[in-house]
């Protein structure tokens, strides 16, 4: 799971007086979350896995598909950078689960910092890290989507600097307002500073929520105002492909939602000191759905493996995409049919064999 609330469990607590059956409760909860997260970031990993894995080719169509939209050059590029941080960040979760579970789990009566409490810390940092950089490479494919559909696109610099840099900051901010007073003295914090601790790891998760859907929409209105203006007309080939962009925007933000939303609703319980069992069933929900970040967004973003036209590794170094472009204005202008090539920037149609017509 990535939450701040972990920052705070790396901390040494320097508790002698702790009630065993107490004790022995959290740790059987700890356990039960511990193993549920083990299970689904393993289903999560195969699943990437089985997909990302290298197919065979036909037709030399490399990182290419008859069907998919939305994965032109430009977006392939922030769309192996999302499931990159993303299964690097299930590969921590899951490392750190079986740490835990081996009974490594830091321990309340320590004095001093141990291999459990570092490991606690960096293994933390690290899926705090990932996931962050995953709320903001979010960002960027809307904001890519929507200037890709206006002929502009976001510079190499300000991605790195928005996808890499930015989470490198908020990740080290979120930190530091936990364990400025000392490992042995962050244990217990006050409710500013767990309130300041959310706001840093929760707020890309908000952002997304609030501004990718009016981006999402904003670039497909411009999608649509360019089908237009490319062919002159607007027939039931150029609304089946705007309605098929707004249907992957749908799916993209219903998967952030599903993974992202019990998140902020812990947030909620553990600031407004909730029951019990709603933080655990949260918890749990926590376990299960932040791990499927990674596959669903294979899924979201790249689809499923073709039938017809396989393809190779997705993180391929070959981009056919700039290898086989096809201009959708000559090629319209020829057949006398919406076509366009997987190189077209937001815009890709399915492509068909008209030579026999």
């Amino acid at each position: 799971m990535a939450t701040s609330a972990f920052l705070s469990i790396c901390c040494i607590a320097n508790e002698t007086d702790t009630d065993e059956s107490t004790e022995a409760g959290r740790k059987l909860i700890g356990h039960v979350i511990t193993i549920v997260s083990i299970v689904f970031c393993t289903l999560s990993l195969v699943s990437v896995l089985y997909l990302t894995w290298p197919r065979a080719e036909a037709a030399r169509e490399i990182f290419r598909s008859t069907s998919r939209i939305l994965v032109g050059p430009n977006l392939n590029s922030i769309i192996k950078c999302l499931i990159s941080v993303d299964i690097l960040a299930v590969i921590g979760l899951f490392i750190r689960s079986c740490v835990w579970a081996s009974q490594k789990f830091p321990d309340r009566e320590a004095h001093s910092m141990d291999f459990p409490h570092i490991f606690c810390v960096v293994s933390s940092l690290w899926v705090e890290f990932f996931f962050m950089c995953n709320h903001f490479w979010h960002m960027i494919y809307g904001m890519e989507a929507f200037m890709v559909a206006n002929n502009r696109e976001i510079s190499g610099f300000m991605k790195f600097l928005v996808g890499w840099i930015v989470p490198a900051i908020a990740t080290a901010g979120g930190s530091l307002v936990i364990y400025h007073p000392g490992f042995h003295k962050c244990y217990h914090t006050t409710l500013l500073v767990r309130s300041m601790s959310y706001l840093i790891y929760l707020g890309p998760i908000l952002m997304v929520f609030i501004f990718n859907p009016l981006i999402f929409y904003q670039a497909a209105k411009s999608a649509k105002k360019a089908l237009i203006w490319h062919y002159g007309r607007y027939t039931s080939s150029e609304r089946k492909l705007v309605d098929a962009i707004h249907v992957k925007f749908i799916l993209i933000m219903t998967a952030y939602v599903c993974c992202w939303l019990p998140n902020l609703v812990s947030a909620i319980l553990q600031l407004t000191n909730s029951g019990r069992d709603a933080k655990l069933a949260v918890w749990v929900l926590m376990a299960v759905l932040n791990p499927l970040q990674a596959v669903l967004g294979v899924l979201v973003f790249w689809g499923l493996p073709s039938n017809n036209v396989f393809r190779r590794n997705i993180f391929s170094s070959n981009d056919s995409c700039n290898e086989s472009s096809v201009s959708v204005i000559n090629r319209s202008s020829r057949s006398g049919r919406s076509t366009a090539s997987e190189s077209e920037p937001l815009i890709s149609f399915k492509r068909r064999d008209y030579s026999s017509k």
